[in-house]
């Protein structure tokens, strides 16, 4: 994942590299406490929760979680997994910084601290690009300028929403990478579950997943002209052996010839010789 540049987001909460919190805590209840509502990460991986929840056992809450007090109770900001660990502890309390923020700072914050402390999944990520965009109007260019991400980079991500639904799910599950569903996002839509279950069967790399979807393409050209050639050459023994003008064509499941002729006569002369070769054809057959 490309490292982002952080805008006022994170760098507004917290204050030293180590992660010294900054303005005085406060302890507020659990129960008052509400998610944020626009928290791009989906899932949340137990492995590391349950690691969390050992740590804050052990050594207590070293960082308080940051939220913003709405309307007589408070929305988290940032700290989801502490306050997860804390819930799993049983505690009822929990030290929390108290900010005042916008929903898009909301939004912001929560996006960028996820890309910079606990990596989301490239679907996680373009969900939340496009939020930033459809709530908030921003552009590919305000984005990439805010975030810090290169704006082919944001326009990769977004184009990860327009994917087959079933290859979104074996994304979001992280049988694929982000490179691969790169990859995926630019064929037809009806090809993108076939690649992507190929990839997880057999375990193509990203570099081997772009060799395969190569080798068709270079098949069929080769096969195209390999046709040709035998339709020119071919076409010119017919032309010259009925002294006319040839044309083959293949088309979808049939063949297609086209004679043309200067003259009458020359159409009748070709129609009596092809009606005597079948004649004698038939009275060969009767003999035997």
């Amino acid at each position: 994942m490309a490292k982002i540049s952080l805008g006022r987001g994170i760098d507004s909460l917290y204050g030293d590299e180590g992660g010294a919190t900054s303005g005085p805590s406060s302890k507020i209840s659990i129960k008052e406490l509400q998610a944020n509502p626009f928290q791009p990460r989906k899932t949340f991986s137990e492995e590391s929760l349950e690691e969390l929840t050992q740590s804050m056992e052990r050594h207590g809450l070293l960082h308080p979680v940051i939220a913003v007090r709405r309307n007589g109770s408070y929305t988290l900001v940032s700290g989801e997994r502490r306050l997860r660990a804390a819930e799993k502890l049983g505690w009822k309390e929990i030290d929390a910084i108290i900010k005042e923020m916008t929903d898009q700072d909301l939004l912001e914050i929560a996006l960028v601290e996820n890309l910079k402390r606990s990596d989301l999944n490239a679907l996680e990520i373009g969900e939340g690009l496009e939020r930033l965009s459809k709530e908030f109007h921003w552009t590919q260019e305000n984005i990439s300028e805010h975030l810090g991400l290169k704006r082919s980079t944001v326009a990769n991500y977004l184009r990860l929403l327009d994917l087959d639904s079933e290859v979104k799910e074996i994304l979001r599950k992280g049988d694929i990478t982000f490179g691969h569903a790169k990859i995926l996002s630019g064929i037809p839509v009806e090809d993108q579950r076939k690649w992507a279950n190929r990839i997880v069967s057999k375990g193509l790399s990203v570099r081997a997943l772009e060799e395969q979807l190569a080798k068709p393409v270079k098949t069929i050209i080769e096969k195209d002209t390999k046709i040709q050639a035998w339709i020119g050459e071919n076409a010119k023994v017919l032309g010259a052996s009925l002294r006319c003008r040839a044309r083959i064509k293949k088309e979808k499941k049939s063949w297609k010839v086209e004679l043309s002729f200067n003259r009458m006569d020359e159409l009748e002369e070709m129609i009596t010789k092809l009606s005597e070769k079948a004649t004698l054809k038939e009275g060969r057959t009767d003999e035997t």
